[in-house]
């Protein structure tokens, strides 16, 4: 998935997720190193929500980042008036910790920092 040598820089890394079969894009799955965790991000086309997608991609990345020596902490977070996304998540095997409160701002709803829901999954 990654060579070693560029995941011990701490890089991030995007992969554009496509279809079975095409080379068209239906979303993405962002992965960036912090020291011995990795923050997840993601975004999948709307027509494709629901189906499962997104939910296999991350359990994918989330335990091929868990099987690195380096990595103890895979986690994501999104906005609490996003049940799909914790849903998705949860899915992947991660486990929703709690609130962070006023934590990021989602330039699509407003300008303020949003709460946000928790979720990860340690080895």
């Amino acid at each position: 998935m990654i060579p070693i040598a560029d995941w011990e820089t701490g890089a991030s890394f995007r992969y554009e997720l496509c279809l079975r079969g095409t080379d068209a894009p239906i979303g993405s799955i962002h992965l960036r190193q912090e020291n011995a965790h990795v923050l997840f991000g993601y975004v999948l086309a709307k027509t494709f929500w629901g189906r499962g997608l997104m939910s296999e991609a991350l359990q994918f990345a989330v335990d091929w980042a868990l099987a690195q020596p380096e990595i103890f902490r895979a986690y994501a977070f999104c906005d609490v008036d996003n049940p799909g996304s914790a849903r998705v998540m949860e899915k992947a095997g991660m486990v929703r910790e709690g609130i962070l409160r006023r934590w990021q701002v989602f330039p699509n709803i407003g300008p303020d920092p949003r709460d946000c829901i928790i979720c990860a999954k340690v080895r």
